[in-house]
């Protein structure tokens, strides 16, 4: 995948640029206190650490990194998703027929999310999380594959690369795959084919009935989550029993546990507020109803461990 991954270092490079520039500001204004006289040195480097260029002195307070970035993904998309069809048609030029499409397009998304990761210290979670979420909005990723980045997926049972705060990228490819299916559910409801959408009579939706409309939602919104939801779980299994000791729970071991019960939790607030707190189901569908849809759709934890 080097020209999927060369494409999206050159993509991000402002923001390594910037990264680098305010981890030098924060090197020298640290060595300068260390070495002034209020802190017991003596005053003899403080002017040298602020040597450097006017780059790392100064920025330029009217640009905003973060709106220039996102322009930019959505402009160079197509250059993008045909790095990562090169590398896809080279690798299955290679290897034909050993692997699935969909496979081969997930462990491509997953190159372009490790590479945006590697741009990135792990402690820089805003920034790293608004990066992965604008990639997800262009749709050059799949929630999917930042579930399989996060949980650091390489063919095999190691946890020693598993994103810190793991279960916060899988939030948020949570959030964003329950946003993509509600937007879905309300466009197929005013779609005649084709793309083509019409102005309906509002006289007309009052005769729907709300608890059929939420339970639909529900139903689609299960659709397109469950599978994250069933591989995280399966993956999280994965990981600890490569890592089980009898003596102690391994750290990447209690990594996973954690981040598991956050994770849960964060998915029952994200149903929650998009789905059983809307205006159509909020009054009917419960926790509950959330609940036995994911034990209809073999997502319960007892029958993903087995």
């Amino acid at each position: 995948w080097w020209r999927a991954r060369l494409a999206t270092r050159a993509l991000f490079y402002p923001v390594k640029r910037e990264s680098s520039r305010m981890a030098r500001v924060t090197e020298k204004a640290w060595k300068a206190r260390s070495n002034s006289p209020a802190d017991g040195g003596d005053g003899d480097n403080e002017v040298a650490a602020t040597d450097g260029s006017m780059d790392d002195l100064e920025a330029d307070e009217t640009e905003d990194l973060f709106a220039d970035v996102s322009d930019a993904i959505s402009r160079f998309k197509p250059v993008l998703l045909a790095a990562l069809a090169r590398d896809a048609d080279a690798y299955d030029s290679i290897a034909s027929g050993k692997i699935d499409d969909d496979q081969l397009l997930l462990a491509g998304e997953v190159a372009i999310l490790m590479e945006t990761g590697n741009i990135l210290p792990n402690w820089d979670l805003v920034t790293r999380g608004a990066l992965v979420e604008c990639l997800m909005k262009n749709k050059i990723v799949s929630a999917m594959s930042v579930a399989r980045w996060a949980l650091a997926e390489n063919g095999d049972d190691s946890a020693t690369k598993i994103q810190a705060h793991w279960w916060k990228y899988v939030s948020l490819a949570f959030l964003h795959a329950l946003r993509q299916a509600c937007s879905s559910f309300e466009a197929s409801k005013t779609d005649l084919g084709g793309g083509i959408g019409m102005i309906i009579d509002d006289s007309q939706n009052a005769d729907e009935d709300p608890a059929e409309t939420a339970v639909l939602r529900l139903d689609e919104a299960l659709e397109s989550t469950v599978p994250i939801l069933r591989y995280v779980t399966e993956r999280a299994c994965q990981i600890l029993a490569a890592s089980s000791s009898e003596k102690k729970i391994p750290l990447e071991g209690a990594d996973v546990v954690e981040g598991m019960k956050r994770l849960l939790r964060a998915i029952l607030f994200h149903f929650y507020s998009i789905i059983l707190g809307g205006t159509t189901g909020g009054s009917v569908l419960t926790a509950s109803n959330v609940q036995k849809g994911f034990a209809s759709m073999d997502a319960d934890g007892e029958k993903l461990a087995a």
